[in-house]
């Protein structure tokens, strides 16, 4: 029964990279989404892997909660798509343990990083590939998972480590050369903190068509900033910029929540539920300064699984309902020696699609 439960939190290992410039990167763990438990299965399982592929494309900006609207020309597009492959040990008496490893490919378009003083409006792409922040992970559950229970809560504490380049480069073509220099944090691989992780993951069968699920996610990134600079295509600070702060990347930390319910008919399971995840504009823990998009996304999920024997295919799409970017750090700094209020513009999808399969092994 232990690895039967285990996998109603193995359905996708998805990471949530925030929606647009406000990046929840690929650590948000093996308990986003489960089963119904009167879909699981009795047969003995040791390992459960899970390969999930994640994509979205950003290319509106947002002050708040209010759009920009600036023109299609001016707006800055990013596309990620990314790999999850998640690797869960089952051990005895409702403890697991977990590794999540990320690989990413992203790129980001834009005039503005390149050559701003060029009135054609020149686009150009620069990218990432590669590694992500790999974490592991200990799991337990709280009730005995050799008994049937209606419901049950599974804890979870982590590392989550700097294994992605953070310091990601690649060509900016400028007027009169070209120079390598750090590509935006919102497609860097990785935030250059060693983090801590906890989640709690809950679900309760009501009966055996109808399940409730939450699920609730925090990084601790104590780390205050990486040193990477954060002016756009290797450019120099000005002087409001430097007495703000706003020239190096910061390492911040990042939650996800979830709820909602899910429904079995026979091999089928249909989910709707509403997720939020984000950056906070204060960690809890180490200093906040540095160049960061506060902000969050609240969505609604709909999805659906598929049962195939010891394997379980499933598609995610969360539907954007409300964004926004909050002040950070520096935009309070810049607020106060201003006297005008201001909060960094942040860019956001309207959809992601999650798409992947858990094996039992």
């Amino acid at each position: 029964m232990r690895a039967q439960l285990l996998l109603c939190f193995m359905i996708l290992s998805i990471a949530a990279q925030g929606q647009g410039c406000i990046p929840v990167r690929n650590i948000v763990g093996f308990g986003q989404f489960m089963r119904s438990q009167s879909e699981m299965q009795a047969e003995p399982t040791t390992w459960l892997v899970n390969v999930n592929t994640r994509y979205a494309k950003i290319a509106r900006s947002y002050v708040g909660t209010k759009r920009t609207n600036l023109p299609p020309e001016d707006e800055r597009i990013n596309e990620t798509f990314t790999m999850n492959v998640s690797i869960v040990r089952l051990l005895s008496r409702g403890w697991s343990i977990g590794m999540d490893l990320p690989l990413s490919a992203n790129a980001r378009t834009t005039w503005q990083e390149h050559d701003p003083t060029n009135p054609a409006k020149v686009h150009h792409t620069v990218n990432s590939y590669g590694l992500g922040d790999i974490r592991l992970a200990a799991y337990k559950w709280v009730w005995n998972t050799t008994e049937n229970h209606r419901g049950n809560i599974a804890i979870g504490l982590g590392l989550k480590f700097p294994t992605g380049n953070y310091k990601y480069k690649d060509d900016f073509y400028k007027a009169t050369e070209t120079i390598s220099a750090p590509v935006n944090a919102t497609i860097q691989l990785g935030d250059g903190g060693m983090g801590f992780t906890s989640e709690i993951n809950a679900y309760y069968n009501l009966n055996p068509m109808i399940s409730f699920y939450g699920n609730f996610f925090y990084l601790f990134n104590p780390r205050g900033d990486n040193g990477v600079s954060s002016i756009d295509g290797g450019g120099k600070p000005n002087e409001l910029q430097i007495a703000t702060g706003d020239v190096v990347y910061s390492v911040p930390d990042s939650y996800s929540a979830r709820a909602g319910a899910n429904f079995t008919v026979k091999k089928f399971i249909f989910w709707m539920g509403a997720r939020m995840e984000g950056q906070p504009t204060y960690d809890l823990i180490g200093e906040s300064n540095g160049s960061r998009r506060a902000g969050y996304t609240i969505s609604v999920e709909p999805g659906i699984n598929y049962q195939i024997k010891r394997t379980t295919l499933y598609l995610f799409v969360p539907l954007t309902a409300q964004r926004k970017t909050q002040q950070t750090v520096p935009d309070k700094e810049r607020s106060a020696i201003t006297g005008t209020y201001f909060v960094s513009p942040g860019g956001f999808t309207d959809y992601m699609i999650f798409l992947g399969a858990v094996f039992k092994i």
